[in-house]
This record gives structure tokens, C-alpha cells and sequence, in this order.
């Protein structure tokens, strides 16, 4: 037996199914897209600015070796130049002997460098800090380093009636001591306690103008004869 059923009837249940599969599938479409944005990982997101932040971190940590690098480098510079620096010698002792060089830079405040560019040799002459000094041309001279010389010898020049003082000026004293027909010269630093001596002849040297031709001391200006005036007639 065939059923009828009423075409109004199944037109409406058809529109209700249409309206069902219609709605299913819009739900089915929204829980899809909410379903991929929870599934959708934001780790890299933090990962990434983990791994851009490292970077950095390994500069700044790689800068500080070099810096303290450069900084030891800079250092062993310094200490390699200070160490190759050779010790200056005055262009008249270039030539000179080793000892003659010593000589200057220990005895150089009590004569000039012209002097000592006159010696030929410089040696010990058995006294602690001393050395004798001779050239061809300017004879034998005695160094001494100490205080208690430099003191009694300043005495010496400065109260005996033997003796004579061309230059006192408390620190450096110049002068000559005088024992018969010998003339002691002598120059003190009393300030670094140096003394200087030379033995001469006084038949055969006046002291003082030796002294003067050494370089040991200043000559005196002499002085102009005054001019005649003309004699009114």
C-alpha cells in the first residue's frame, strides 16, 4: 500500500533538513577555525626572541677578553720599549770607553762633559766609589762619592788660610789648597756628595787659571780700561 504524503509537508521537512545541514556545517566550520588557533603553537614566538637574545649575550661577554687582551698587549709594549731603551750617552763619549761613560754619569755634576770627552781611561783606584781618571792633555783627576769627604774637604777649602775659593755657593764649592810648590784643585757637590780632585805644579800652572780653562768654574768679566778723556785746552 503507497502513502501519500501531502507535497506541502515534504516541502517543509526538506527545508528543515536543508536548514540543518546548513547550520551543522557552520558550527563545524567555527569549531575548525577555534580548533587550528588553540593547535597553533606560540613557543617560536618566545623561542625566537630567546635565540636573538643570545646572540648579544655572547658579544658582550666576547668583548671583555679582547678588551682585557688588548689591554695585556699594551702593557707588554710598554714593558718591551722601557726595557730596549738604551741608556743616552752625550755625543762627546760616544767613542769613549765604557768606564769613561760611567765615570761622566756618576762625576758628571762636577766638571763639564768637555772634560771627561778629554780622558783617555777611567778606573777604579782601590778607594769604595772612586775612580781615576787621566788624558794626555789635561793630566790625572780623582773622583770620590761621599759625604763625609765632600763635607771635610768643603772645610778644608773654606777655612784654611792655605787655601783659596773662586766659587761657593753652598751646594758646589771651587777652589784649590796649596802644600809647597803643589796646588790641590778641587770641586765638591756637597748637595750628592761628590768631590773631585787634580794634583798640579804651581811652578808650572797658575791654579787658578786652570781652573778657569777647565770649565770648573766662571772667569770673571774683566773689566774695560776707562777710555782718557780729552784734556780741555
Amino acid at each position: 500500500m503507497v502513502s501519500f504524503v501531502p507535497f506541502g509537508f515534504a516541502a517543509v521537512q526538506r527545508s528543515s533538513v536543508v536548514r540543518c545541514f546548513s547550520a551543522c556545517a557552520v558550527v563545524v566550520a567555527i569549531s575548525g577555525v577555534s580548533a587550528c588557533s588553540r593547535d597553533t603553537p606560540e613557543a617560536p614566538q618566545s623561542t625566537s626572541a630567546t635565540s636573538s637574545a643570545a646572540p648579544s649575550t655572547t658579544s658582550a661577554s666576547t668583548t671583555a677578553p679582547s678588551s682585557a687582551s688588548a689591554s695585556s698587549i699594551t702593557q707588554t709594549s710598554k714593558v718591551s720599549s722601557q726595557a730596549e731603551a738604551p741608556t743616552s750617552v752625550p755625543p762627546m763619549l760616544d767613542s769613549k770607553h765604557k768606564n769613561v761613560q760611567r765615570a761622566f754619569e756618576q762625576f758628571g755634576a762636577l766638571a763639564p762633559e768637555s772634560l771627561f770627552a778629554q780622558f783617555d781611561t777611567c778606573d777604579a783606584n782601590g778607594v769604595q766609589n772612586s775612580m781615576a781618571c787621566s788624558g794626555h792633555d789635561v793630566g790625572q783627576f780623582q773622583f770620590f762619592k761621599s759625604d763625609a769627604k765632600a763635607a771635610s774637604t768643603t772645610q778644608l777649602l773654606t777655612e784654611l788660610r792655605s787655601s783659596r775659593v773662586i766659587e761657593d755657593t753652598g751646594r758646589r764649592v771651587v777652589g784649590w789648597s796649596t802644600l809647597g810648590g803643589t796646588a790641590v784643585i778641587t770641586v765638591v757637590d756637597n748637595d750628592n756628595g761628590l768631590v773631585m780632585q787634580q794634583m798640579v805644579s804651581t811652578d808650572e800652572v797658575d791654579p787658578a787659571e786652570h781652573i778657569y780653562e777647565l770649565g770648573l768654574a766662571q772667569a770673571p768679566k774683566k773689566e774695560s780700561a776707562a777710555e782718557p778723556t780729552p784734556s780741555s785746552k
